[in-house]
Protein backbone atom coordinates (compact mmCIF):
# COMPACT_ATOMS: atom_id res chain seq x y z
CA UNK A 1 0.00 0.00 0.00
CA UNK A 2 2.83 2.85 -0.91
CA UNK A 3 1.03 4.99 1.82
CA UNK A 4 1.04 8.82 1.47
CA UNK A 5 3.86 10.14 4.11
CA UNK A 6 3.46 12.45 7.34
CA UNK A 7 3.78 15.59 5.17
CA UNK A 8 6.40 18.40 6.75
CA UNK A 9 4.41 20.43 8.88
CA UNK A 10 2.77 17.26 10.72
CA UNK A 11 6.47 16.29 11.76
CA UNK A 12 7.44 19.33 12.44
CA UNK A 13 5.02 19.76 15.08
CA UNK A 14 5.52 16.17 16.37
CA UNK A 15 9.11 17.35 17.17
CA UNK A 16 8.54 20.71 18.34
CA UNK A 17 4.91 19.49 20.29
CA UNK A 18 6.96 16.59 22.16
CA UNK A 19 3.37 14.95 20.61
CA UNK A 20 3.78 11.23 20.30
CA UNK A 21 2.68 9.52 17.11
CA UNK A 22 -0.69 8.68 18.26
CA UNK A 23 -1.27 12.70 19.16
CA UNK A 24 0.08 13.73 15.38
CA UNK A 25 -2.28 11.50 13.74
CA UNK A 26 -5.57 12.58 16.21
CA UNK A 27 -4.46 15.93 15.10
CA UNK A 28 -3.91 15.70 11.46
CA UNK A 29 -6.63 13.30 11.26
CA UNK A 30 -10.21 12.69 10.08
CA UNK A 31 -11.51 15.82 12.40
CA UNK A 32 -8.94 18.13 9.64
CA UNK A 33 -10.00 16.18 6.74
CA UNK A 34 -6.60 14.42 6.45
CA UNK A 35 -5.87 10.48 6.93
CA UNK A 36 -5.07 9.94 10.65
CA UNK A 37 -3.66 6.73 9.48
CA UNK A 38 -0.72 4.08 10.57
CA UNK A 39 -0.07 3.61 6.98
CA UNK A 40 0.65 7.09 6.61
CA UNK A 41 4.53 5.42 7.51
CA UNK A 42 4.80 2.27 6.12
CA UNK A 43 4.97 1.46 2.53
CA UNK A 44 2.12 -1.52 2.41
CA UNK A 45 2.59 -4.88 0.72
CA UNK A 46 0.61 -4.39 -2.44
CA UNK A 47 2.51 -1.34 -4.01
CA UNK A 48 2.88 -1.33 -7.96
CA UNK A 49 6.45 -1.05 -9.57
CA UNK A 50 8.28 -4.59 -11.00
CA UNK A 51 9.61 -6.94 -8.60
CA UNK A 52 12.13 -7.36 -10.75
CA UNK A 53 11.71 -11.31 -10.16
CA UNK A 54 10.01 -14.72 -9.05
CA UNK A 55 12.20 -15.66 -6.01
CA UNK A 56 15.39 -15.40 -4.09
CA UNK A 57 18.53 -15.32 -5.86
CA UNK A 58 21.07 -17.34 -6.92
CA UNK A 59 23.61 -16.72 -4.28
CA UNK A 60 23.89 -19.70 -2.15
CA UNK A 61 26.67 -21.64 0.28
CA UNK A 62 27.64 -20.45 3.72
CA UNK A 63 27.64 -16.98 4.87
CA UNK A 64 30.54 -15.76 6.78
CA UNK A 65 31.42 -12.18 8.03
CA UNK A 66 33.53 -10.57 10.47
CA UNK A 67 32.25 -10.60 13.75
CA UNK A 68 33.31 -7.33 15.36
CA UNK A 69 31.29 -5.03 16.35
CA UNK A 70 31.84 -1.77 14.89
CA UNK A 71 31.68 1.33 16.61
CA UNK A 72 28.97 2.78 14.12
CA UNK A 73 26.66 1.70 11.97
CA UNK A 74 23.40 3.04 9.82
CA UNK A 75 19.80 1.67 9.56
CA UNK A 76 17.33 3.52 7.64
CA UNK A 77 13.61 3.45 8.03
CA UNK A 78 10.43 5.05 6.45
CA UNK A 79 9.63 8.25 9.14
CA UNK A 80 7.79 7.79 12.96
CA UNK A 81 8.57 3.70 12.21
CA UNK A 82 10.40 3.34 15.61
CA UNK A 83 9.88 3.89 19.44
CA UNK A 84 10.42 7.50 20.48
CA UNK A 85 10.86 9.48 23.95
CA UNK A 86 11.53 13.18 24.58
CA UNK A 87 11.09 14.18 20.53
CA UNK A 88 14.18 12.48 19.04
CA UNK A 89 15.83 9.89 21.12
CA UNK A 90 14.81 6.05 20.90
CA UNK A 91 14.71 4.24 23.67
CA UNK A 92 14.86 0.53 21.90
CA UNK A 93 18.26 1.72 19.96
CA UNK A 94 19.93 3.32 23.06
CA UNK A 95 19.65 0.32 24.81
CA UNK A 96 21.72 -2.13 21.78
CA UNK A 97 24.29 0.87 21.20
CA UNK A 98 24.97 0.70 25.12
CA UNK A 99 24.58 -3.23 25.34
CA UNK A 100 27.04 -3.59 22.59
CA UNK A 101 29.05 -0.17 22.39
CA UNK A 102 28.45 0.85 19.37
CA UNK A 103 26.63 3.95 18.24
CA UNK A 104 23.46 3.61 15.78
CA UNK A 105 22.71 6.32 12.98
CA UNK A 106 19.24 6.28 12.54
CA UNK A 107 17.82 7.59 9.59
CA UNK A 108 14.34 8.42 8.51
CA UNK A 109 14.93 8.41 4.78
CA UNK A 110 12.82 5.76 3.02
CA UNK A 111 9.80 8.25 1.87
CA UNK A 112 8.52 5.62 -0.66
CA UNK A 113 9.78 2.20 -1.64
CA UNK A 114 10.15 3.47 -5.58
CA UNK A 115 11.90 6.69 -4.94
CA UNK A 116 14.61 4.92 -2.74
CA UNK A 117 15.29 2.67 -4.92
CA UNK A 118 15.98 4.81 -7.71
CA UNK A 119 18.19 6.96 -5.32
CA UNK A 120 20.58 4.09 -4.94
CA UNK A 121 19.84 1.46 -7.58
CA UNK A 122 23.04 2.30 -9.82
CA UNK A 123 25.37 2.12 -6.72
CA UNK A 124 23.83 -1.21 -5.94
CA UNK A 125 24.42 -2.50 -9.66
CA UNK A 126 27.98 -1.57 -9.55
CA UNK A 127 28.90 -3.63 -6.54
CA UNK A 128 28.87 -0.31 -4.17
CA UNK A 129 28.38 -0.01 -0.49
CA UNK A 130 25.26 2.52 -0.64
CA UNK A 131 26.17 3.58 3.02
CA UNK A 132 23.15 2.37 4.98
CA UNK A 133 23.81 -1.54 6.89
CA UNK A 134 19.99 -2.37 7.20
CA UNK A 135 17.09 -0.83 5.46
CA UNK A 136 13.20 -1.72 5.39
CA UNK A 137 11.70 -2.19 2.15
CA UNK A 138 7.90 -3.75 1.27
CA UNK A 139 7.74 -7.40 0.03
CA UNK A 140 7.51 -6.11 -2.90
CA UNK A 141 10.09 -4.23 -3.21
CA UNK A 142 12.48 -6.34 -1.00
CA UNK A 143 11.13 -9.27 -3.53
CA UNK A 144 12.99 -6.97 -6.02
CA UNK A 145 16.54 -6.73 -4.27
CA UNK A 146 16.60 -10.36 -3.23
CA UNK A 147 16.16 -11.25 -7.32
CA UNK A 148 18.45 -8.95 -8.33
CA UNK A 149 20.63 -9.71 -5.43
CA UNK A 150 20.90 -6.73 -4.37
CA UNK A 151 20.91 -7.66 -0.40
CA UNK A 152 22.98 -10.05 1.63
CA UNK A 153 22.08 -13.61 2.89
CA UNK A 154 21.98 -13.76 6.28
CA UNK A 155 23.57 -15.92 8.56
CA UNK A 156 21.14 -17.10 10.50
CA UNK A 157 23.15 -18.52 13.25
CA UNK A 158 23.58 -14.98 14.68
CA UNK A 159 19.78 -14.72 14.65
CA UNK A 160 18.06 -17.35 17.06
CA UNK A 161 15.79 -14.74 18.42
CA UNK A 162 14.37 -14.13 14.81
CA UNK A 163 13.83 -18.19 14.77
CA UNK A 164 12.57 -18.68 18.40
CA UNK A 165 9.95 -15.35 17.99
CA UNK A 166 8.95 -14.84 14.29
CA UNK A 167 5.53 -15.47 14.11
CA UNK A 168 4.24 -18.48 11.78
CA UNK A 169 2.53 -16.71 9.31
CA UNK A 170 5.86 -14.48 8.72
CA UNK A 171 7.78 -17.99 7.56
CA UNK A 172 8.74 -19.06 4.38
CA UNK A 173 6.84 -16.41 2.30
CA UNK A 174 7.24 -16.40 -1.72
CA UNK A 175 9.77 -13.92 -1.10
CA UNK A 176 11.72 -15.13 1.02
CA UNK A 177 11.06 -19.19 1.49
CA UNK A 178 13.92 -20.06 3.17
CA UNK A 179 13.81 -17.00 5.52
CA UNK A 180 17.81 -16.41 5.12
CA UNK A 181 17.19 -13.01 3.10
CA UNK A 182 14.27 -11.07 5.31
CA UNK A 183 13.54 -10.00 8.24
CA UNK A 184 9.99 -8.76 9.41
CA UNK A 185 9.95 -5.34 10.98
CA UNK A 186 6.15 -4.47 11.05
CA UNK A 187 3.03 -5.77 9.50
CA UNK A 188 -0.71 -4.82 8.39
CA UNK A 189 -3.45 -6.32 6.86
CA UNK A 190 -5.95 -5.36 3.65
CA UNK A 191 -9.67 -6.02 4.59
CA UNK A 192 -12.56 -4.55 4.61
CA UNK A 193 -13.75 -0.94 6.68
CA UNK A 194 -16.99 0.15 6.83
CA UNK A 195 -19.44 2.36 9.40
CA UNK A 196 -22.18 0.27 10.48
CA UNK A 197 -25.04 3.14 11.39
CA UNK A 198 -24.59 4.00 7.90
CA UNK A 199 -24.58 0.43 5.88
CA UNK A 200 -27.23 -0.91 8.41
CA UNK A 201 -25.86 -4.10 7.84
CA UNK A 202 -22.87 -5.89 9.05
CA UNK A 203 -20.30 -5.83 6.02
CA UNK A 204 -17.97 -9.46 6.43
CA UNK A 205 -17.15 -10.34 2.89
CA UNK A 206 -15.82 -9.07 -0.58
CA UNK A 207 -19.26 -9.21 -2.10
CA UNK A 208 -21.13 -7.14 0.15
CA UNK A 209 -19.57 -4.60 -1.27
CA UNK A 210 -21.99 -4.96 -4.32
CA UNK A 211 -25.41 -4.66 -2.69
CA UNK A 212 -27.42 -2.28 -4.00
CA UNK A 213 -28.05 -0.29 -1.53
CA UNK A 214 -24.51 1.18 -1.08
CA UNK A 215 -24.11 2.05 -4.56
CA UNK A 216 -21.39 4.66 -5.11
CA UNK A 217 -21.05 4.54 -1.49
CA UNK A 218 -18.34 1.76 -2.00
CA UNK A 219 -14.38 2.48 -2.73
CA UNK A 220 -11.92 -0.04 -3.79
CA UNK A 221 -7.75 0.33 -3.86
CA UNK A 222 -5.50 1.65 -6.06
CA UNK A 223 -2.84 -1.43 -4.91
CA UNK A 224 -2.98 -3.68 -7.83
CA UNK A 225 -2.43 -6.69 -5.39
CA UNK A 226 -4.34 -5.09 -2.45
CA UNK A 227 -7.57 -5.40 -4.44
CA UNK A 228 -6.91 -8.26 -6.57
CA UNK A 229 -5.72 -10.62 -3.52
CA UNK A 230 -9.24 -9.49 -1.81
CA UNK A 231 -11.65 -10.14 -5.59
CA UNK A 232 -9.43 -13.19 -5.96
CA UNK A 233 -9.80 -14.89 -2.07
CA UNK A 234 -13.84 -14.09 -2.71
CA UNK A 235 -13.95 -16.25 -5.80
CA UNK A 236 -12.00 -19.02 -4.58
CA UNK A 237 -8.74 -17.82 -5.83
CA UNK A 238 -5.25 -18.24 -3.90
CA UNK A 239 -3.21 -15.05 -4.53
CA UNK A 240 -0.15 -17.10 -3.44
CA UNK A 241 -0.24 -18.88 -6.29
CA UNK A 242 -1.93 -16.81 -9.20
CA UNK A 243 -1.83 -16.18 -12.46
CA UNK A 244 -2.11 -13.57 -15.59
CA UNK A 245 -5.09 -15.35 -16.18
CA UNK A 246 -6.31 -15.48 -12.73
CA UNK A 247 -5.40 -11.69 -12.32
CA UNK A 248 -7.47 -10.99 -15.49
CA UNK A 249 -10.64 -13.17 -14.47
CA UNK A 250 -10.50 -11.10 -11.17
CA UNK A 251 -10.22 -7.95 -12.98
CA UNK A 252 -13.84 -8.76 -14.79
CA UNK A 253 -15.76 -9.87 -12.11
CA UNK A 254 -15.02 -6.06 -11.08
CA UNK A 255 -15.85 -4.67 -14.16
CA UNK A 256 -19.61 -4.39 -13.96
CA UNK A 257 -19.58 -2.79 -10.71
CA UNK A 258 -16.88 -0.15 -12.07
CA UNK A 259 -19.17 0.13 -15.14
CA UNK A 260 -22.41 0.72 -12.96
CA UNK A 261 -20.64 3.20 -10.77
CA UNK A 262 -21.28 0.75 -7.58
CA UNK A 263 -17.75 1.74 -6.90
CA UNK A 264 -17.37 5.28 -6.06
CA UNK A 265 -13.40 5.07 -6.99
CA UNK A 266 -10.04 3.62 -6.66
CA UNK A 267 -8.38 5.17 -3.78
CA UNK A 268 -4.76 5.38 -2.36
CA UNK A 269 -4.96 6.27 1.60
CA UNK A 270 -7.42 8.90 1.15
CA UNK A 271 -10.29 6.61 1.52
CA UNK A 272 -9.96 7.01 4.96
CA UNK A 273 -10.94 10.90 5.29
CA UNK A 274 -13.69 9.49 2.78
CA UNK A 275 -14.76 6.59 5.18
CA UNK A 276 -14.75 9.53 8.55
CA UNK A 277 -17.02 11.58 6.80
CA UNK A 278 -19.57 9.71 5.72
CA UNK A 279 -19.14 9.86 1.81
CA UNK A 280 -18.27 6.53 1.52
CA UNK A 281 -20.15 3.62 3.86
CA UNK A 282 -17.94 0.54 3.04
CA UNK A 283 -14.46 0.02 1.57
CA UNK A 284 -11.09 -1.75 0.97
CA UNK A 285 -8.66 -0.85 3.74
CA UNK A 286 -5.40 -0.99 5.50
CA UNK A 287 -5.68 -2.36 9.44
CA UNK A 288 -3.46 0.38 10.40
CA UNK A 289 -5.86 3.46 9.04
CA UNK A 290 -8.60 2.13 11.01
CA UNK A 291 -6.67 1.74 14.06
CA UNK A 292 -5.98 5.49 14.03
CA UNK A 293 -9.43 6.12 12.86
CA UNK A 294 -11.18 4.66 15.67
CA UNK A 295 -9.76 6.77 18.04
CA UNK A 296 -11.91 9.18 16.48
CA UNK A 297 -15.15 7.23 15.69
CA UNK A 298 -15.00 3.99 17.65
CA UNK A 299 -18.17 2.55 15.45
CA UNK A 300 -16.10 2.33 12.83
CA UNK A 301 -14.97 -1.45 12.37
CA UNK A 302 -12.41 -3.55 10.23
CA UNK A 303 -13.34 -6.33 8.94
CA UNK A 304 -11.20 -9.91 8.21
CA UNK A 305 -13.05 -11.07 5.25
CA UNK A 306 -14.41 -14.26 5.71
CA UNK A 307 -12.30 -15.46 2.64
CA UNK A 308 -9.32 -14.20 3.84
CA UNK A 309 -7.53 -11.03 3.97
CA UNK A 310 -4.14 -9.77 2.71
CA UNK A 311 -0.82 -9.66 4.74
CA UNK A 312 1.87 -7.13 3.89
CA UNK A 313 5.20 -6.70 5.51
CA UNK A 314 8.00 -4.21 5.83
CA UNK A 315 11.41 -6.11 6.21
CA UNK A 316 14.94 -5.54 7.60
CA UNK A 317 17.44 -6.31 4.76
CA UNK A 318 20.92 -5.53 4.39
CA UNK A 319 22.25 -3.95 1.32
CA UNK A 320 24.64 -5.81 -1.05
CA UNK A 321 28.24 -5.08 -0.04
CA UNK A 322 27.41 -3.10 3.40
CA UNK A 323 30.15 -2.23 5.52
CA UNK A 324 28.94 -3.41 8.79
CA UNK A 325 26.63 -6.52 8.20
CA UNK A 326 27.68 -8.06 11.77
CA UNK A 327 25.98 -5.17 13.71
CA UNK A 328 22.84 -5.63 11.50
CA UNK A 329 22.65 -8.85 12.55
CA UNK A 330 22.94 -7.61 16.08
CA UNK A 331 20.11 -6.10 15.73
CA UNK A 332 17.72 -7.77 13.96
CA UNK A 333 18.55 -10.25 16.62
CA UNK A 334 18.52 -7.84 19.34
CA UNK A 335 14.94 -6.33 18.31
CA UNK A 336 13.61 -9.86 18.46
CA UNK A 337 13.74 -10.14 22.68
CA UNK A 338 10.05 -9.41 23.11
CA UNK A 339 10.55 -6.75 25.60
CA UNK A 340 12.38 -4.71 22.84
CA UNK A 341 9.67 -5.39 20.56
CA UNK A 342 6.96 -4.30 23.08
CA UNK A 343 8.64 -0.70 22.89
CA UNK A 344 8.71 -0.71 19.31
CA UNK A 345 4.82 -1.54 18.91
CA UNK A 346 3.49 0.33 21.79
CA UNK A 347 4.88 3.69 19.52
CA UNK A 348 4.01 2.50 16.29
CA UNK A 349 1.20 0.26 16.72
CA UNK A 350 1.72 -1.96 13.32
CA UNK A 351 1.12 -5.92 13.47
CA UNK A 352 4.01 -6.86 15.46
CA UNK A 353 5.90 -10.14 14.06
CA UNK A 354 7.51 -10.84 17.46
CA UNK A 355 6.08 -13.87 19.82
CA UNK A 356 5.85 -12.66 23.23
CA UNK A 357 5.16 -8.67 22.36
CA UNK A 358 1.87 -8.81 23.70
CA UNK A 359 2.58 -11.02 26.87
CA UNK A 360 5.10 -7.84 28.07
CA UNK A 361 2.41 -4.85 26.69
CA UNK A 362 -0.67 -6.34 28.76
CA UNK A 363 1.16 -5.43 31.89
CA UNK A 364 2.36 -1.91 30.59
CA UNK A 365 -0.11 -0.94 27.89
CA UNK A 366 -2.97 -3.34 27.71
CA UNK A 367 -4.96 -1.01 25.36
CA UNK A 368 -2.09 -1.74 22.38
CA UNK A 369 -2.11 -5.67 23.60
CA UNK A 370 -5.61 -6.33 23.22
CA UNK A 371 -6.41 -4.74 20.06
CA UNK A 372 -6.79 -7.67 17.09
CA UNK A 373 -5.61 -5.30 14.67
CA UNK A 374 -2.38 -4.86 16.52
CA UNK A 375 -1.83 -8.40 18.10
CA UNK A 376 -4.61 -10.36 15.65
CA UNK A 377 -5.71 -13.96 16.19
CA UNK A 378 -4.60 -17.20 15.04
CA UNK A 379 -7.36 -17.73 13.17
CA UNK A 380 -7.01 -14.20 11.22
CA UNK A 381 -3.27 -14.87 11.14
CA UNK A 382 -4.31 -18.01 9.85
CA UNK A 383 -6.47 -16.80 7.31
CA UNK A 384 -4.03 -14.09 5.88
CA UNK A 385 -2.36 -14.09 2.41
CA UNK A 386 0.89 -12.75 1.13
CA UNK A 387 0.46 -12.23 -2.73
CA UNK A 388 3.33 -14.10 -5.02
CA UNK A 389 5.92 -12.75 -6.09
CA UNK A 390 5.98 -11.72 -9.60
CA UNK A 391 8.28 -12.26 -12.65
CA UNK A 392 8.57 -9.23 -14.65
CA UNK A 393 6.58 -10.46 -17.10
CA UNK A 394 3.59 -11.42 -15.16
CA UNK A 395 4.13 -7.71 -13.03
CA UNK A 396 3.08 -6.33 -16.55
CA UNK A 397 0.65 -8.96 -17.62
CA UNK A 398 -0.63 -8.17 -14.07
CA UNK A 399 -0.72 -4.31 -14.34
CA UNK A 400 -1.99 -3.98 -17.78
CA UNK A 401 -5.15 -5.99 -16.68
CA UNK A 402 -5.69 -3.75 -13.31
CA UNK A 403 -5.01 -0.22 -15.20
CA UNK A 404 -7.91 -1.38 -17.80
CA UNK A 405 -10.34 -1.90 -15.07
CA UNK A 406 -9.74 1.29 -13.71
CA UNK A 407 -9.54 3.29 -16.86
CA UNK A 408 -6.17 4.55 -17.14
Amino acid sequence: MSGKRMNELEALALMRGGMTRRDVLRRFGAAGGVLAAGSLLAACGGSGGSTGGGGPSSSSGPVSIDKTVAPNWVFSNWPLYIDVKNKTDHPSLDKFDKQFNTKTTYQEDIEDNESFFGKVQAQLKAGQDIGRDIVTLTDWMAAKWVALDYCEKLDLSLLPNVEKNLVDALKGRSIDPTNDHLVPWQSGFTGLAYNPDLTGFEVTQVSDLWKPELKGKVTVLTEMRDTLGLVMLQMGIDPTKCTADDAQKACDYMQPYVDSGQIRRFTGNDYAADLAKGNVYACMAWSGDIVQLQLDNPKLKFVFPQQGSMLWTDNMMIPKNASHPYNAHLWMNFYYQPEIASMVEDYVNYVCPVNGAKEVLIKNDPSVANNPLIFPTQDSLDNAFVFKALTPEEELQFNQSFQALQGA
